[in-house]
C-alpha cells in the first residue's frame, strides 16, 4: 500500500469511532512506524510502504481506534519543551501542570533552593525539568509504582540527568522519613480525582490511565492529607510544598496545608482561568 492510502484507511476507521484528531493521530503513528518526520509522509504520498510497516501501523491504528491515547502508542509526551518517554502505567505528563513546574522554577530561584523533591514523580517529567531549567539543584523523584520508576529512570538516562537526579520506590514521603532526607522543596501532581468521578471520565483516560494516579480517594483530598502532615519532618525551615490541585479544590487544600501551620500560602489560575497550583511556605 502507498503512504497516501494508508492516511486514507487511518482516518475512515478513527473518523468511525468519533475521534476528532482522526488526521492527526493517523499521521503521526505512520510517522513512528517508518521513522520519519511529518514532512516525509506529505511530500511522499504515492512512496510504496513494505508489508511489515503496512501491518505495524494497521495494529497501532487499531489501539488507537479502541481509545487507546496515541502518546501511549508513540511513547512519547512533549512537557516543557522536553520530549519525554512515556508508556501504559504513568500518567501523561499534561500542559496544565506546566503551571506548577512554572511555580515551583520560581519559588527555587527566589529562595535560592538546592534540594528538591518531586514526589508521585509517574514519568518523572516534573523534576526532569527542573532540572533542565535550573542547574544548581539536586532531586530526588519518588513514586510507589514500579513503572513510573521504570519510567522516570528510562528518562533521566535518556536525557542525561543521572548526576543530578535519583529516584526511589517510596509510599509517598515514608523513604524520605526513614533516611531522614531533607528538602527546600516538594513538588507534587497527587492523584486528585474523586473516586466516583472516574467512571465519568473520557474512555482514553479512565480505560487507559493507571487509577492509582488517578483516584485522590472520596473526596479527592486523601493525598494532600498524608503530604502536608509528612511534608512538615522532611522540610527544611522555610521550605516550600507546591501542589498541583483540581479545579475545585483550592479552598479545601489551602484549608489542610493551613492547619498544619504553613505560611504565606497562595493560589495561582491556568491559562484557562481554573484554580491550578497551591502553595505555602513551612
Amino acid at each position: 500500500m502507498k503512504i497516501q492510502e494508508l492516511l486514507k484507511l487511518g482516518y475512515e476507521l478513527l473518523k468511525k469511532v468519533n475521534i476528532e484528531t482522526y488526521m492527526i493521530d493517523s499521521q503521526l503513528i505512520l510517522c513512528k512506524v517508518l521513522n520519519v518526520d511529518k514532512l516525509f509522509i506529505i511530500t511522499n504520498r504515492n512512496l510504496q510502504v513494505g508489508d511489515n510497516e503496512v501491518k505495524e501501523y494497521i495494529r497501532l491504528i487499531k489501539l488507537r481506534e479502541k481509545k487507546m491515547p496515541v502518546k501511549y502508542i508513540l511513547q512519547s509526551a512533549e512537557f516543557m519543551g522536553i520530549d519525554f518517554f512515556v508508556k501504559e502505567g504513568v500518567l501523561i505528563p499534561r500542559m496544565d501542570t506546566e503551571i506548577l513546574v512554572e511555580e515551583a522554577i520560581d519559588e527555587i530561584k527566589a529562595n535560592r533552593y538546592k534540594t528538591v523533591c518531586d514526589l508521585c514523580c509517574g514519568s518523572g517529567a516534573i523534576g526532569i525539568s527542573l532540572a533542565h531549567y535550573i542547574e544548581d539543584i539536586n532531586i530526588i523523584c519518588y513514586d510507589i509504582s514500579d513503572i513510573a520508576l521504570e519510567v522516570t529512570e528510562k528518562n533521566i538516562n535518556m536525557l542525561q540527568f543521572h548526576d543530578r537526579i535519583e529516584v526511589y520506590e517510596s509510599d509517598l514521603l515514608s523513604e524520605a522519613t526513614k533516611s531522614n532526607r531533607k528538602f527546600d522543596i516538594i513538588v507534587s501532581n497527587p492523584p486528585y480525582i474523586k473516586e466516583d468521578v472516574i467512571d465519568t471520565l473520557m474512555e482514553d483516560v479512565k480505560d487507559y490511565e493507571p487509577f492509582i494516579a488517578l483516584s485522590g480517594g472520596e473526596d479527592g483530598l486523601d493525598f494532600y492529607r498524608k503530604i502536608v502532615l509528612q511534608s512538615k519532618g522532611v522540610l527544611n525551615h522555610g521550605g516550600s510544598l507546591v501542589f498541583e490541585i483540581g479545579y475545585d479544590q483550592r479552598e479545601a487544600v489551602m484549608n489542610i496545608m493551613e492547619e498544619n501551620e504553613f505560611k504565606n500560602i497562595q493560589f495561582i489560575k491556568d491559562l484557562s482561568g481554573n484554580d491550578r497550583v497551591v502553595k505555602g511556605r513551612f
